[in-house]
């Protein structure tokens, strides 16, 4: 672990590393002193397994208004309108600034018919996107190459000071207003680190399910320690479930939707090409939609998978293509392009998180919020593929140039430049708990508990959800909770913090799912199957303290 000066408060602390919180890093004038603080190694993030690549119109026959058009769509009636704006048309610029950090996209070979930009970068097509504008590197291993990338280019700056296996406990606050965070060292040590201003950029919570494409880490650290500190949450009732994870062994992988992309089909256990019944876009439709229908056929059969098929696009083409998923494929004794594929629904990212302005701004003063762990608006009720590393990318660079303009002026903005059309509520949480049951329940492991909480997510609040589903796996997290606050001071180590974090979000989580009766996006209400036009450009945030209950239309 570093040393510290205690008379020496960092700039900027960044809580997180994946490519939020690198390129911000990165994009911070060297005379600032910043912290970067890592949960586990440097590179373990979500960033680092994201297959598909960057999204990005740079295509003759592209615009950034296509884009916009796109992304508007798949968000199903909840994007943010100049948030999207600002997605799409600062990504050409910010894509050439990770190519300056020294990322290496694939270009086409001479001769290629394949798509390409006018400068030879090859380009992916994803679902819901009408033009081929996905940007990617080393095939299917876009994410490993930007971290590598960045991840060089942060340790060679002498002003950022890194943290690694350094987990979070609590934001520090003073008078309302952040002013670092309390930290503990692979050792258990606490660490406080003070800062001018403080980042979150520490990625999702797809550990929350059972079923999920994220590493072990995304236990919800980061809109966990946002509710504490008293900002506002929004839309934390959309998570994106990823169509296709390849189930085999026991073990699960991602398999990228640019394999959809490149032509290949989804089948059933009767050899049915199903997709064309759900939706004119067939497998390239938007991913909720994909993901209802793969749910709906393994219904229908009662089996616990359906099929991708590659089979008839060529063989050494699609290897060449996808060469970390046909390794995996071959670890477990398939074939990528020779074999179906088993493959299955799982939770894969958040598209609600910490409320933030254009520039990052929460509603604490002096912390923000970029990557998964906030909410722009950007993504709505349903992100369109490979708009996550942009995001993460655009607004990492946006708020590094606010936090270097502002210097002085590193407050809040008021709620109305927040978001517009917004209903702020306090939700009852832990000390309204109904714990009538807990007599019943043995002593559990901190593991148990998080595998329970993983189990009920997934059986009451992923594809399918329901008034009585959601009020029965609520009061079962409030037993969870309640089971955690009884332990022992001396028990409260990383474990015990992090279960506490999967605990308070998932809540949330339930919270936003009942208050939302309608479907819409990722959000499938069994008993409101319907979408409620009077929702439209509607946001249901949360924050801890009590504040007045107000819709504006």
């Amino acid at each position: 672990m570093p040393i510290l000066d205690d008379n020496q408060p960092f700039t900027v602390a960044i809580v997180g590393g994946g490519i939020a919180g690198l390129s911000l890093a990165l994009r911070l004038p060297e005379t600032m002193r910043v912290a970067l603080l890592t949960k586990g190694q440097l590179g373990e993030s979500n960033t680092r397994y994201a297959q598909g690549g960057l999204a990005v119109a740079l295509a003759q026959d592209d615009s950034p208004q296509f884009h916009f058009q796109d992304t508007m769509a798949a968000g199903a009636g909840l994007c943010d309108a100049d948030a999207v704006r600002i997605l799409v048309e600062h990504g050409p610029e910010a894509a050439r600034w990770l190519m300056e950090q020294g990322v290496q996209f694939d270009r086409a070979q001479a001769g290629s018919e394949a798509h390409v930009t006018p400068d030879g970068f090859l380009l992916g097509r994803e679902g819901a996107h009408s033009r081929w504008r996905v940007l990617h590197a080393g095939g299917d291993a876009t994410g490993y190459e930007i971290e590598r990338a960045l991840m060089m280019a942060v340790r060679a700056r002498s002003s950022i000071t890194i943290f690694e296996k350094a987990f979070v406990e609590d934001l520090v606050l003073e008078g309302g207003k952040c002013v670092g965070v309390r930290a503990s060292d692979r050792d258990g040590q606490t660490l406080t680190l003070r800062a001018e201003a403080t980042v979150l950029a520490s990625g999702g919570a797809g550990g929350l399910w059972l079923h999920t494409s994220n590493p072990s880490g995304a236990t919800a650290d980061g809109l966990a320690l946002a509710w504490r500190a008293g900002a506002a949450l929004v839309d934390l009732e959309f998570m994106q479930i990823h169509p296709t994870v390849l189930v085999a062994n026991g073990t699960s992988h991602l398999i990228s939707e640019a394999v959809r992309g490149e032509g290949a089909y989804l089948r059933n256990h009767a050899g049915e090409r199903f997709m064309p019944r759900y939706s004119v876009q067939e497998e390239l439709a938007p991913r909720d939609v994909v993901a209802r229908a793969i749910r709906r056929e393994m219904l229908l059969e009662e089996t616990d998978c359906q099929y991708l098929d590659l089979r008839h696009l060529p063989a050494e083409k699609m290897h060449a293509r996808f060469p970390t998923i046909s390794a995996f494929c071959r670890e477990n004794g398939l074939n990528l392009a020779r074999d179906l594929l088993p493959i299955a629904p799982a939770a894969h990212y958040c598209m609600g998180g910490v409320m933030v302005d254009t520039h990052g701004r929460t509603s604490v003063p002096a912390l923000y919020a970029v990557g998964e762990v906030s909410c722009t608006g950007v993504h709505g009720a349903n992100r369109l593929g490979s708009n996550s590393l942009l995001e993460g990318l655009v607004y990492g660079l946006r708020v590094a140039d606010t936090l270097a303009a502002q210097d002085e002026q590193r407050a809040s903005v008021p709620w109305s430049s927040l978001r517009t059309s917004s209903i702020f509520k306090t939700p009852a949480m832990v000390s309204d708990m109904d714990v009538q049951s807990l007599s019943a329940m043995k002593e559990m492991s901190f593991a148990q508990i998080r595998g329970k909480l993983r189990q009920l997510m997934w059986e009451y609040v992923s594809l399918a959800r329901s008034h009585d589903g959601l009020c029965t796996v609520q009061k079962r997290v409030r037993e969870l909770q309640t089971l955690l606050t009884r332990r022992r001071e001396d028990e409260m180590n990383r474990s015990w913090h992090e279960t506490r974090n999967m605990l308070q979000v998932a809540e949330l989580v339930i919270v936003a799912a009942l208050e939302r009766r309608e479907s819409r996006g990722s959000h499938w209400r069994l008993d409101y199957q319907t979408t409620d036009e009077n929702l439209e450009y509607r946001h249901f945030a949360w924050q801890r303290q009590q504040i007045d209950v107000q819709a504006v239309l």
